[in-house]
């Protein structure tokens, strides 16, 4: 599948540096039976002052026999309220840039996507978010010619500092001249970290 697995150490590494000088706000890491997903996210106004939403670094790595990749990813989304009056609601826009990479193919994408965070109200240790992203052979470059991520999660906080959840999310590429590409799709379970 997709080419220069050489190259993942490099791109683990860089997200760890950056995630070291960026006084992260909440690691996660999600696991299944074929891969895993760190994450790094916090305020967005750490990186654009006056800014509300978050931005948001991860590291997705899948393993099957004889078929690595990863995709790396960096972003940005603008969040808020979205103005129902009984529901905690958030939602927001935003832009992530995608490099892929592994056993074959590479490239990258700049994706649009939306975002939303809902708590269930009178118990708001209990959320469920949901995700969306895509980029088409506009926007996608080398051997890319689509990105598309989605996923939902629902997570409880066990206090104010961590949290659990279990989730589903969908990872496709399109390829150039060849067939597309599953790089994740299933459910995983996850923790999260809060500083």
């Amino acid at each position: 599948m997709i080419r220069t697995a050489r190259y993942a150490p490099v791109a683990a590494a860089a997200l760890m540096l950056a995630s070291a000088s960026a006084s992260a706000e909440s690691l996660n890491f999600g696991l299944s039976s074929d891969s895993f997903r760190f994450g790094l996210t916090g305020p967005l106004s750490r990186v654009i002052q006056g800014a509300q939403g978050q931005y948001d670094l991860g590291y997705l790595q899948r393993r099957t026999d004889g078929d690595d990749a990863y995709a790396v990813h960096a972003g940005v989304l603008f969040t808020g309220d979205a103005g129902l009056r009984d529901l905690d609601l958030t939602a927001g826009v935003g832009l992530r840039g995608v490099y892929v990479g592994g056993d074959g193919n590479d490239g990258g994408a700049i994706a649009p996507g939306l975002q939303f965070d809902l708590r269930v109200p009178g118990y708001d240790r209990i959320g469920l978010t949901g995700y969306g992203y895509y980029a088409p052979g506009v926007v996608s470059f080398n051997d890319i010619d689509s990105y598309r991520d989605v996923g939902a999660a629902l997570s409880y906080e066990i206090n104010r500092n961590a949290a659990v959840s279990v989730g589903w999310r969908n990872v496709r590429l399109g390829i150039d001249h060849g067939p597309n590409v599953t790089l994740d799709s299933g459910f995983y379970g996850a923790i999260g970290l809060t500083f």
